[in-house]
């Protein structure tokens, strides 16, 4: 592990290293589990320190938002999706602990492992600090992701339905889409999602992109691959 990796993006320098060395360790390297030297505790921390920073966060920066709307960019900035984009950027997943096999098989590449590293070692800087601490290098890291909020929901409804469709059975969502009107192949269009021969989900939008958003945004909301 190259701790000065980590933390010159998180803009930390930690106190006790034996919390990154714990937020950068995977369960296939600590078998035992009842030794806690692997991630998850400080993943289950980060994931709630991260709830509470980008809920408050953007409460502030969009007062005329409503619950609703707050809530679908908060579910963007903090996906596993999202995360495991920002983890793979600041080089983390090179500075995890894996076992040999999980390594040779793309484990540090693996969406839900970098997302699981970004939430702990949020909780790893929790932990030998303190909330305050936390919430400044959460800021820091989701800067960016904080002031684009409004323009990921798109991104948002389409990559977490390849996310939790894809942990069903490694398959992801296929989208079929036509005019409205077949007289008018400029559009309006209607999108469908289909996902094992089967129609998980069907909306319309002004462009064809915009229909396969709302028709993964209906999917969600329909949940038929239960």
């Amino acid at each position: 592990m190259q701790r000065e990796v980590v933390e010159e993006s998180l803009g930390y320098v930690f106190t006790d290293e034996a919390w990154l060395r714990q937020a950068l360790t995977h369960p296939s390297v600590d078998q035992k589990r009842s030794t806690n030297l692997a991630y998850e505790r400080l993943e289950f921390l980060g994931d709630a320190v991260l709830e509470l920073v980008v809920s408050r966060e953007l409460f502030t920066r969009f007062p005329k938002a409503d619950e609703g709307e707050l809530t679908k960019m908060r579910s963007a900035v903090v996906s596993r999706e999202h995360l495991a984009t920002l983890c793979r950027k600041y080089g983390w997943g090179e500075q995890l602990d894996l076992s040999e096999q999980l390594a040779a098989n793309g484990g540090r590449e693996t969406l839900s492992i970098l997302a699981n590293t970004f939430e702990s070692v949020i909780g790893a800087v929790m932990m030998d600090s303190n909330y305050n601490a936390a919430r400044k290098v959460s800021l820091r890291l989701l800067e960016e992701s904080l002031e684009n909020a409004p323009g990921m929901l798109a991104v948002n409804y389409k990559g977490r339905l390849l996310e939790l469709l894809q942990a069903i059975n490694g398959q992801g969502p296929s989208y079929e889409v036509e005019p409205v009107d077949a007289e008018k192949p400029a559009g309006p269009f209607r999108a469908r999602v289909f996902w094992c021969e089967r129609v998980l989900g069907c909306a319309e939008g002004n462009s064809k992109h915009k229909a396969q958003v709302a028709a993964a945004a209906n999917a969600l909301e329909l949940r038929r691959w239960v």
